[in-house]
């Protein structure tokens, strides 16, 4: 019996290392085919993971963001990330990013593949290729350091595992999700209730308990739950009551919804493997019955995930597109799975030949496209370092910058954590904070105004303020910095404004001492 158990596990273990091998190789290939970062929070999620190596991982207080929610409320919304990114914080500047996207990706994958492995889907290696090229826009998530690469791969463990697992692993897999990104809780909680809708038996019942559970023992295993909980409401709930009001906040394009010309021009070939499979089963079901309880409890819901996602994408937040093809692609396989051993031989070889074609297509577009975007949007590693060193050289420390863009925080704080910002992150925790403060920054972020601004979203002459006074005397900031394309009116205006001491200007950015 022992020895059996034994080959059980040695023949699992070999049968997921060579995988978990090629997936890194994957990773390190496409993380390393460009000096440039995917995405800038990158950035200010190793450096925050590095206050903790430094000050110990009960620290609460984040004052790098003066004028935000966030160092108000002293708490962290991804606390546990920042937690599991230490290890990396001993590397050399941006190779630690590399690494740890490697490392992230390469999970990612690793987890989808034992899932479809878990529920014996033939081609489960092909499949895991398949999401990793299923669309540009997913491939270059899956290629950031950034929480939701995890919280995407424990999502599809969480729905196999409420289908087909004990309770302790739905606690701890659920636990996991919000220590690692307390404002997506909301997921595993729509998992759970997608698949107790289908199932209806009282053991699903047990195991949603247990998932609330998890969830519960990860909010509160964080120093300051409560303020951790409020930064979640902000920036989930509030976001979306202020977007439903149409009032114009600063946000990131991901929080936009997805443009039809993008849905057709990146994702057509995830669509169509998509509504071919949703054809193959119905086709399938008029003639037989899924007569497996957990497959087709684990194919209903997938199936229902990936449509409710699809239409976020569509109407809410573009950025729900990573799991709308998680699911999807999961229920393509399972329909695959019954129709290989069924005699629906037509269906099985129509179903191939789009699977072929589509992952050929795939594996050459997507990349091409990728390394495109890594070459023209993404970020160079060396963006504000020049600044941000001469600041950390010459400046008193807890000096105030503002950055113009809210965007450029993370670099910002990256290179220099000896310096405070006006925020960064989301902009939503910024008016959060105070409203008017907010948009006196807005305006001047937006490259609205120069030499007024104004606290208010609708403004009038007598509401405006002079620029000078209000960097000075509301926001106390002794620096200015900016990228000069971006905020070339903004530029222009510093420069020939004796209120400003220019102090370094490279390529790229300009940085201006604030007289007083």
């Amino acid at each position: 019996m022992v020895e059996h158990k034994i080959m059980s596990y040695r023949n699992f273990l070999g049968s997921i290392l060579t995988p978990l091998a090629i997936f890194s190789i994957l990773a390190v290939v496409f993380q390393f085919s460009s000096p440039n970062i995917p995405d800038p929070d990158s950035f200010y999620h190793l450096r925050h993971a590095e206050i903790y190596k430094e000050q110990g991982i009960f620290t609460t207080d984040f004052p790098w963001v003066q004028y935000s929610a966030i160092s108000q409320l002293k708490s962290d919304l991804w606390y546990g990330f920042h937690i599991l990114l230490i290890p990396f914080t001993y590397l050399n500047p941006i190779i630690d990013i590399k690494i740890a996207g490697v490392f992230l990706t390469s999970l990612a994958l690793a987890i989808f593949y034992f899932v479809l492995k878990r529920h014996q889907t033939p081609l489960p290696f092909l499949w895991t290729i398949l999401l990793f090229v299923s669309a540009p826009n997913t491939l270059n998530r899956l290629l950031m350091v950034r929480p939701h690469t995890l919280t995407l791969a424990l999502s599809l463990l969480l729905l196999s595992l409420l289908i087909k697992g004990k309770n302790r692993q739905i606690v701890l897999i659920s636990f996991l999700f919000s220590w690692v990104h307390l404002s997506l809780s909301w997921v595993p909680i729509l998992i759970g209730i997608v698949v107790l809708t289908i199932s209806r038996t009282k053991s699903d019942i047990i195991k949603l308990s247990y998932l609330f559970g998890g969830i519960l023992m990860g909010w509160l295993a964080r120093p300051n739950p409560i303020g951790a909980i409020k930064l979640a409401y902000i920036q989930v709930i509030q976001l979306m009551l202020e977007k439903q009001k149409n009032i114009p906040l600063l946000f990131g394009r991901e929080l936009l919804p997805l443009s039809p010309q993008t849905l057709f021009e990146n994702f057509t070939p995830l669509m169509i493997v998509w509504i071919s499979a949703i054809a193959m089963l119905i086709a399938y079901l008029l003639k037989n019955k899924l007569s497996n309880q957990k497959i087709k409890t684990l194919i209903w819901s997938s199936l229902i995930l990936s449509a409710i996602f699809f239409l976020m994408a569509l109407f809410i937040a573009r950025r729900s597109y990573d799991f709308w093809g998680l699911f999807a692609i999961l229920f393509a396989a399972l329909v695959f799975s019954i129709i290989k051993n069924s005699n629906h031989n037509t269906a099985k070889n129509i179903f191939i030949v789009i699977f072929i074609i589509t992952l050929g297509f795939l594996m050459f577009y997507s990349p091409i496209k990728n390394a495109r975007g890594l070459k023209q949007s993404a970020v160079a590693p060396d963006l504000y370092k020049e600044i941000s060193l001469w600041l950390k050289n010459n400046s008193q420390p807890g000096d105030i910058v503002f950055n113009v863009r809210w965007s450029d925080f993370p670099m910002l704080f990256y290179w220099n954590k000896n310096n405070y910002y006006i925020g960064g992150m989301d902009p939503i925790f910024q008016y959060a904070y105070n409203p008017a403060l907010y948009w006196k920054f807005h305006y001047l972020s937006n490259d609205d105004v120069t030499k007024k601004t104004c606290p208010a979203i609708e403004c009038t002459i007598s509401m405006l303020e002079d620029t000078h006074t209000v960097l000075v005397n509301d926001f106390k900031a002794k620096y200015i910095v900016l990228e000069k394309q971006r905020n070339p009116l903004v530029y222009y205006y510093l420069e020939n404004d004796p209120g400003y001491e220019k102090k370094l200007d490279t390529k790229r950015e300009v940085l201006y001492l604030i007289k007083p």
